[in-house]
C-alpha cells in the first residue's frame, strides 16, 4: 500500500488581502497567517501517517518575487514534510518568472535538494522516486513559459487563443511522450498545474480569457492525476488551502490523500479550517439577532440589499458590538436611502470592474483584459505593502 498527499495552490504572500483589504493583526497579515495555519494541518497529517509522497502542485508563492517572511514559511515547511517523505513541487504560473526572465520562485531550493528528497520542477520531466521500498514515477508539466515560444519568429504574430490552442498541443505531445514510458512496476503519477478541459475555475480567479488547457483523455494512462491551477476542489484537484472572497464563502478547502493498493486509488478529501465568508441580507439581519450564529468573529461579512441609513447605521453598530474581525461593504448614498450592492466590496469600483468599465466602450483590447487585470492587482499590492 502507498499513501500520497496532494496539495497545491498555496499562494504564500504577505501581500495578500481578504476580500480586497488588506488586513494585520499584532503586525501579521491575516491572509498570511491563513495559509500558515493550514499549511502546518498538513504537516501535522504528514508526520502522524505512513506518506509515501508528497506533491505539490504549483502556485506555491503568489508572485515570482516572493517576500522573505513568505519564503520562510515556505522553506521550513517543505522541509519538514520532506524528513517524513519526498516532495515534489511543480512550478505555477504565479511562482514562474515572466517576459524574458529566467529565475522563479522556487530557485530558492536551488538544484542540490535532490539529495534530501525535495525535488523542484520547472520543467517537463521524469523524476524516479523509491520510497519506503516503493518505486514512484513523478512526470510533471509545470506551467509553461509562453516567451518560450513567442521569441520563435513563426509564431511571433499569433493571437492570444491561438497561442493557448498552440502551448495545448504541444503540451499534449510531452504526455504522449510520457505514456510511452511508463513503468508496470511502478506508481505512475503525473503532477502539472495547468487547466484541463472542462474544469471549473472558482469565482475569485482571475483566468486569462484563453487559459492554457489541455483534454482529458491524455490523462488517463497514468495511475494518478495531481493538478493545480483551478481553486476548486474537484476530479484531478485538491483546490486551494484558503478562501480568497465571497464567490467562495460556500467553497470546501483542503488537501487530498490517496492511498493506493493493488492498482486501485481510495481518494479521501480532508477539509482544512478556513476563514469564512459570510453574505447577509440587510433586513434579514436587522430582524434575526440570530444571522451571525455559528460564525467565529473572523469571520468576513457582507451585508447587501437597499436600507434607510438609520438602518445602515443600526447595522454597523451591531457588526461592531459583536466585535467581528474585518467588515467590509459597499454602499451607495442618496438623500433617502442607502444601497449597499450585492457585487462589489469597496467604497469605489475593484480594479476588475474598473478596468472592464474603461474597456467597455474600447475597440480591440478585450484580449488583453486579463493581463490588465492581473497588473493593476499587483501594482496595487505594492502600494499597500509600502504603506505598511
Amino acid at each position: 500500500m502507498a499513501l500520497i498527499a496532494f496539495t497545491g495552490d498555496l499562494h504564500m504572500s504577505n501581500r495578500g488581502t481578504l476580500a480586497g483589504r488588506y488586513v494585520l493583526k499584532d503586525g501579521i497579515n491575516l491572509n498570511l497567517l491563513d495559509r500558515i495555519k493550514a499549511l502546518g494541518r498538513i504537516c501535522e497529517f504528514v508526520e502522524e501517517n505512513e506518506v509515501d509522497l508528497v506533491v505539490i502542485a504549483g502556485d506555491v508563492f503568489d508572485s515570482s518575487s516572493p517576500e522573505n517572511v513568505a519564503i520562510r514559511v515556505v522553506v521550513e515547511a517543505v522541509e519538514r514534510l520532506s524528513e517524513r517523505a519526498p516532495v515534489v513541487l511543480v512550478k505555477g504560473n504565479h511562482d514562474g518568472s515572466k517576459g524574458t526572465e529566467k529565475a522563479n520562485a522556487l530557485s530558492i531550493f536551488g538544484q542540490i535538494v535532490r539529495r534530501f528528497g525535495i525535488y523542484v520542477s520547472e520543467r517537463p520531466e521524469i523524476i524516479p522516486i523509491v520510497s519506503n521500498g516503493r518505486k514512484i514515477q513523478v512526470f510533471t508539466l509545470p506551467y509553461p513559459r509562453k516567451s518560450a515560444i513567442t521569441t520563435n519568429p513563426e509564431y511571433r504574430n499569433l493571437s492570444p487563443e491561438e497561442l493557448a490552442r498552440l502551448i495545448g498541443f504541444k503540451l499534449e505531445e510531452i504526455i504522449s511522450s510520457f505514456t510511452a514510458q511508463i513503468d508496470r512496476d511502478a506508481l505512475n503519477i503525473i503532477a502539472g498545474h495547468l487547466s484541463i478541459a472542462g474544469g471549473i475555475a472558482s469565482k475569485e480567479q482571475i483566468v486569462p480569457p484563453f487559459d492554457i488547457s489541455i483534454r482529458e483523455e491524455f490523462l488517463r494512462k497514468f495511475d494518478l492525476v495531481c493538478f493545480g491551477h483551478l481553486h476548486v476542489p474537484q476530479k484531478y484537484y485538491c483546490g486551494t488551502i484558503a478562501r480568497n472572497g465571497f464567490g467562495e464563502e460556500d467553497m470546501k478547502v483542503g488537501f487530498k490523500v490517496y492511498e493506493f493498493k493493488d492498482k486501485e486509488f481510495k481518494e479521501e478529501f480532508i477539509e482544512l479550517p478556513a476563514r469564512r465568508y459570510k453574505t447577509i441580507d440587510a433586513y434579514a439581519f436587522l430582524s434575526d439577532s440570530g444571522a451571525l450564529e455559528g460564525l467565529d468573529n473572523e469571520a468576513v461579512i457582507r451585508i447587501k440589499g437597499r436600507v434607510k441609513r438609520w438602518e445602515l447605521e443600526e447595522i454597523q453598530r451591531r457588526i461592531k458590538a459583536l466585535n467581528f474581525q474585518y467588515v467590509l461593504n459597499s454602499v451607495e448614498v442618496d438623500d433617502e436611502s442607502v444601497r449597499i450592492d450585492d457585487e462589489d466590496v469597496d467604497e469605489e469600483p475593484g480594479i476588475e470592474e474598473a478596468i472592464k468599465l474603461w474597456a467597455s466602450n474600447k475597440d480591440g483590447v478585450s484580449h488583453y483584459i486579463g493581463r490588465l487585470i492581473e497588473t493593476a492587482k499587483e501594482v496595487e499590492s505594492k502600494w499597500l505593502s509600502s504603506r505598511i
